[in-house]
């Protein structure tokens, strides 16, 4: 059974990848008061007037928003785990997920602004999941759809995805092979000038496990944002004559993320 959370950890960080926004950025005004507060949209509000570089994600699970046309984005999470992704179009993000266990995995996500207060998106993702050797290779792809109430500073976070891995060899429950849905929700609030509260929920239910993220963000200058969080995983044991056991595990968490060519 334990074989399945190892695979559930790799999703869990690879999820990252699939998180891109679609949202009109604010620059600062220098000659405007520091604690002025502007809008970015009709509704979207900027707090102290700098704008959240890091608003295509959570720590772990995506948003519906996507990079606009040109901008490059550089995440780093637990020196592990790299993504790079550009903006095709305002709406339509591509990405590359690299680790050092051998992960490339391609995705791609599409937005549709419903409105002012919803923005609607759809991922697909394929490739490589794990590669120590050529005898042990877990290949992995499946697609999400998510919507995002809120802006660039604030929002919130639901949707659901289905993912499936095959390997070369057996690595959850005696199986080369591991199909998973799952739900999630997540959410990022400014609490101050440069630092914002981050958070994210995902539940298997074919396996019964929960995980999840929380932390804080911190903006430096205007194009980069440091996370400092941890990743709670827990799930129900049926196997042991006392009925169901709750086992929880801890991970922290650490993210490097920049942004090139940020749109104005």
């Amino acid at each position: 059974m334990k074989n399945i959370f190892f695979i559930i950890i790799f999703i869990s960080f690879s999820v990252t990848a699939f998180a891109q926004t679609d949202d009109d950025y604010v620059n600062e005004d220098k000659s405007s008061s520091s604690k002025q507060k502007r809008t970015i949209d009709s509704d979207a509000t900027v707090i102290y007037g700098i704008s959240n570089p890091d608003y295509t994600n959570h720590f772990l699970t995506p948003t519906s928003l996507t990079l606009k046309k040109g901008e490059i984005r550089l995440t780093s999470t637990d020196i592990i785990f790299t993504k790079a992704s550009y903006g095709l179009t305002n709406s339509t993000t591509i990405s590359v997920n690299t680790a050092l266990f051998g992960m490339l995995i391609p995705s791609i996500k599409q937005s549709i602004a419903v409105n002012n207060e919803l923005t609607i998106a759809a991922s697909l993702s394929g490739g490589q999941l794990l590669a120590i050797n050529e005898d042990s290779v877990v290949v992995f792809g499946g697609g999400s759809v998510m919507g995002t109430l809120g802006n660039i500073q604030n929002n919130f976070t639901f949707g659901a995805a289905f993912y499936y891995a095959k390997g070369t060899f057996d690595f959850a429950n005696n199986k080369d092979e591991l199909p998973f849905f799952h739900f999630f929700i997540g959410g990022h609030r400014q609490i101050s000038q440069r630092v914002f509260i981050s958070f994210d929920m995902m539940y298997f239910p074919s396996y019964q496990v929960y995980t999840g993220s929380a932390g804080v963000k911190i903006t430096i200058k205007e194009n980069m944002s440091l996370g400092i969080g941890v990743m709670p995983i827990a799930w129900n044991d049926v196997s042991t004559n006392n009925g169901v056991e709750f086992q929880p595990i801890l991970i922290p968490l650490l993210s490097f993320k920049m942004l090139f060519n940020k749109a104005s």
